[in-house]
């Protein structure tokens, strides 16, 4: 079923080409530290992420079944021993370049009756921290905002081009870079590695290192 523009609210990325006009707040925290920063963007809510707590309208911790009545069913799923990725492309999407917000769930606990957010993953530069950071940003520029970032591992794509993973652990973000720029954010919860529960989200990429 393919998403639309009402379904899917702020999260959605039809909004992107008709977003509101947005508000300057220079006084609130900064989306990574928690601190107030003069110089922080001004964001519109629904694009807005917050490392380690959520992006846009979906939350870690947040039922699937919620996230279900926001964006509908996914594109896209793969699921196997209780996790899975649900994937939802932009409805302008092209052949030669898809945005997607994809959602990693598992068991909330034991009792196996509700799937919750355990991560989420952004492909679109609309979507950003309050001091800048989204897709499109070059490593360099990330590690100066985020001290703690860390070289995960590499792959290499379809494509053979080599796809490096960074994660901030502490914070709660992680960054997937090709040719230098990023071009994935992932929200996690805090002081877990990205890769800690992460489930595959490409088999079909190479591990290299």
């Amino acid at each position: 079923m393919k998403i639309t523009k009402t379904v899917l609210l702020g999260l959605s990325i039809s909004f992107l080409a008709c977003q509101s006009e947005r508000e300057t707040d220079e006084n609130k925290p900064d989306s990574l530290t928690g601190t107030t920063s003069v110089s922080a963007q001004a964001v519109d809510e629904r694009f807005l992420v917050v490392a380690g707590h959520s992006i846009g309208e979906i939350s870690l911790g947040e039922d699937m079944q919620q996230v279900s009545a926001k964006l509908g069913r996914p594109d896209f799923s793969d699921a196997a021993m209780g996790k899975a990725w649900g994937i939802w492309y932009s409805s302008d999407s092209t052949a030669n370049g898809k945005n997607e917000v994809a959602i990693y769930s598992s068991y909330r606990d034991t009792s196996m009756q509700v799937k919750d957010v355990k991560q989420i993953r952004i492909t679109s530069n609309e979507f950003k921290t309050r001091d800048g950071l989204a897709t499109g940003v070059s490593l360099e520029d990330t590690k100066l905002k985020i001290q703690g970032i860390n070289k995960l591992y590499a792959y290499l794509n379809e494509k053979k081009d080599t796809v490096v993973v960074y994660d901030a652990k502490k914070e709660g973000i992680g960054f997937e870079f090709l040719k230098g720029k990023s071009i994935a954010l992932t929200v996690h919860p805090a002081n877990i590695a990205l890769n800690q529960t992460y489930l595959t989200l490409h088999p079909e990429w190479k591990l290299i290192n």
